[in-house]
């Protein structure tokens, strides 16, 4: 069979290649036109290269069969589309696939989906994954398979799916002990199984597997590859020597950032530290930091004639063109003033916008490309420049190259100096090197502009995601871009006082564990820098790229594994907290463990909630007898609706308080705002009491809702009378539901709507309501 190799970002599941398994159904090669090869949504735009002397040994039938027998096809699916892909794997070497894809209408509108995913030579299966959402389906809470029940299932699986690779790989676990119990019903369990060799991991290189709560196998995916070398293990210094390399080369660094959920966005000063990792026998750091070696910014004041504001199109576009160069011959074709108010400041900012386009040469009908720019109405400073000439290359030979790196560098500078003046003593030159061409490719044709970034420091702080890029053309010298991503939001002039630097250390550290590892150093799989992605496959394909680049070596190194699972956090510099990086609420690394639960009738309930934090704990205590705040009780709801996974969403950052004593600024302002959304709760009045205890009634109420039962409670004619305190109850409905359902109880008869629900009684109902949802 003639393939087609297209050149550019490889499917994921086509850079597997199986060097140990046995081909299954290995037949004579395919040369027939027996398969369509195409992948229209990875295809488009790509590079072809014609590599016709390469052949698959399995047909798309076979491909079929095999897939059958790797995991039954459940009746009903058909097969809806199978391609062969064919793209640069590990070292650049071609990796084919079968893809095949099954699906299986149940209803009208619904369909399940199922696919597979074959090597093209051997037959093995690299990938495989279940998708269905039956609305029919009845999911039961907890989950029917524990996590060592799934555990286990995933290892079966490997043993069928891939017994040549099963010795070979061992389960990773670090992170399992900060797992918490899924909130969740339709949440798979994960597994990883890392490669080993000679005892030590090549996390690289993997089995991947997830079982669904009802113990069925939902994805399975194998990353592989048989050709590397592995760095043997003599030499290697203690894991004792490679603490104390850490611990010396390790260096915290301040750093604003924006927790962007949280009830009110402001910048928050937090520690960091750049990911680390050290050569196992040199205990060197295995990379150099890019980050500058001193922070020093463009000026040290702000340069003069700043905030001079453009009113009329006439003005901005005198600005404009002092700002920047614009060709003689351009052609003015769009002006336009545009107006918002920013989310994050609640000020109102403006633009002046223009396009001009760059007419066609020697009378050429169509254009040959265009200057587009942005200027800040209120401060004349350029937001935003790009200049594009269809006729010229966006690749340069290196004799078209007449500007020097530091030449650029010098014209970089000058130009932000002139368009944003009023940043220059906040702005730091990053890009202080000419980037490195590889030393094995000589005369190839390398990327037109040279890109430099200013990042923003405010007294020696870096203010994340705030900068400058400017691209320098190397022909010519001339800027032909600048993107600004500038916050307006107000920032410290001076630093606060922050955690000592030695402390932050220490937490920092906390949150790893040292670990041993193979990983891949070479050549293999990286771009050369300074080499288009689409110019260095054909490249390879055409052999101009040295064969032994290809070869991919595994190093031994140390590097610090975090320990959490996959959940975003931060180091809060001035408390020395740890706080959730999108709410910016202060949390526990840790399972949270308090001291007056055991042995209580609802602890597992109660641990379930102090897991996800929806309880407020106190030296070390969570006072399970005590009654539960209103506040606190609509908290807990929201996280045990959402499945644990609950953020304020960014619209609270704008919207006003609903209730007058729940202002942005209380802990709960953002989970009472939801319940309002939800219509768990009414606006009846003014005030909301959070820090009042909540009633057995109340929280009936809030239940029926959150199940969508609250019509059913007007007809209460249809519901049972029998409690004994049925005059006291608002709404029997409320309480017959509950009741009904074994959410709540009623003793001896009787509801007690009046009695104040304890923070283990909430718990346990809340636990209930998922049993039921």
């Amino acid at each position: 069979m003639k393939i087609i190799l297209k050149a550019g970002t490889a499917v994921v599941t086509s850079a597997l290649l199986f060097g140990t398994v046995t081909p299954v159904m290995a037949s004579k090669a395919v040369t027939g036109a027996s398969a369509s090869v195409a992948n229209p949504v990875t295809d488009q735009g790509k590079e072809q290269i014609d590599i016709s002397q390469e052949e698959v040994k399995i047909t798309k039938e076979q491909a079929v069969e095999l897939a059958k027998k790797y995991v039954a096809l459940p009746e009903g699916f058909s097969l809806q589309g199978a391609n062969l892909s064919v793209s640069r794997g590990f070292g650049g070497k071609p990796a084919k696939t079968w893809n095949l894809n099954f699906s299986h209408k149940e209803k009208k509108d619904y369909y399940s989906y199922l696919s597979y995913t074959l090597d093209a030579d051997s037959g093995a299966l690299l990938g495989y994954n279940f998708s269905s959402k039956n609305p029919d389906s009845k999911p039961v809470y907890p989950p029917k398979t524990s996590l060592d029940q799934a555990k286990t299932i995933a290892s079966d699986y490997i043993a069928k799916l891939s017994p040549e690779l099963q010795k070979q790989v061992k389960y990773y676990d670090l992170r399992e002990s900060s797992r918490k119990t899924p909130l969740n019903v339709y949440e798979d369990y994960r597994f990883s199984f890392e490669r080993v060799v000679d005892g030590v991991p090549f996390p690289q290189n993997n089995i991947t597997v997830a079982v669904d709560s009802e113990g069925h196998l939902s994805d399975y995916r194998v990353y592989w590859d048989k050709d590397v070398t592995f760095d043997k293990k003599e030499g290697v210094i203690t894991s004792e020597q490679a603490d104390k390399a850490f611990r010396t080369q390790a260096e915290p660094v301040l750093q604003y950032l924006l927790p962007y959920q949280s009830k009110e966005l402001k910048p928050a000063l937090s520690y960091s530290m750049a990911a680390l990792q050290i050569d196992a026998k040199t205990g060197k750091p295995l990379y150099e930091s890019k980050a500058p070696a001193t922070v020093k910014t463009l000026t040290e004041q702000p340069q003069s004639g700043t905030g001079t504001a453009v009113t009329t199109k006439d003005a901005a576009l005198k600005r404009a063109q002092q700002l920047v160069k614009i060709p003689a011959d351009a052609k003015l074709e769009e002006a336009n003033y545009s107006e918002y108010e920013n989310e994050s400041t609640k000020q109102t900012e403006a633009n002046w916008n223009f396009q001009w386009a760059l007419p066609g040469k020697d009378g050429a009908k169509d254009n040959r490309g265009y200057v587009s720019l942005a200027i800040d109405a209120k401060t004349g400073e350029l937001t935003n420049f790009s200049s594009y000439d269809y006729s010229s290359s966006r690749t340069v030979k290196p004799e078209e190259v007449k500007v020097s790196f530091e030449e650029a560098k010098g014209k970089a500078v000058d130009f932000v100096k002139k368009t944003n003046p009023s940043y220059t003593n906040q702005l730091v030159l990053e890009t202080t090197e000419a980037p490195k061409t590889d030393s094995k490719i000589v005369g190839v044709d390398q990327d037109n502009v040279y890109t430099f970034l200013f990042s923003r420091f405010i007294d020696g702080v870096r203010v994340e995601n705030d900068n400058i890029h400017v691209g320098v053309d190397k022909r010519t010298g001339d800027v032909q871009n600048s993107y600004v991503n500038i916050s307006k939001l107000t920032y410290p002039a001076k630093k606060p006082a922050v955690l000592d630097k030695d402390k932050a250390k220490e937490l920092l550290l906390s949150q790893y564990q040292l670990r041993l590892v193979y990983q891949s150093v070479g050549i293999e799989g990286q771009i050369p820098p300074g080499i288009p992605i689409e110019r260095y496959n054909i490249l390879v394909a055409s052999g101009k790229y040295p064969a032994d680049s290809q070869n991919q070596k595994a190093q031994l190194v140390y590097t610090l594994e975090n320990k959490y699972e996959n959940i975003a956090y931060f180091l809060d510099a001035e408390s020395g907290k740890w706080r959730n990086r999108n709410n910016g609420e202060v949390i526990s690394l840790e399972p949270v463990k308090v001291d007056d639960i055991t042995g209580h009738w609802a602890q597992n309930e109660l641990q379930l909630m102090l897991d996800y934090q929806a309880l407020e704990v106190k030296d070390g205590k969570v006072k399970p007898d005590q009654s539960i705040k209103r506040g606190e009780l609509i908290k807990m709801l929201v996280i045990a609706d959402s499945g644990g996974g609950y953020y304020p969403a960014g619209a609270m950052d704008s919207r006003k308080n609903s209730f007058k004593d729940v202002e942005k600024s209380n802990a709960y302002f953002s989970y009472v705002e939801t319940a309002l959304d939800r219509k768990w709760i009414d606006r009846t009045s003014d005030e909301f009491n959070p820090e009042q205890p909540i009633t057995r009634e109340e929280m009936a109420s809030l239940i029926v809702r959150a199940l969508n039962y609250k019509k059913l409670t007007e007809f209460d004619n249809v519901f049972n009378r029998n409690f004994t305190d049925a005059s006291e109850l608002k709404n029997i409905g409320n309480a017959a539901i509950v009741t009904g359902m074994g959410i709540m109880s009623a003793d001896g008869g009787k509801f007690s709507p009046k009695l104040e629900v304890t923070r283990a009684q909430a718990a346990t109902a809340f636990y209930r309501y998922l049993q039921k949802r």
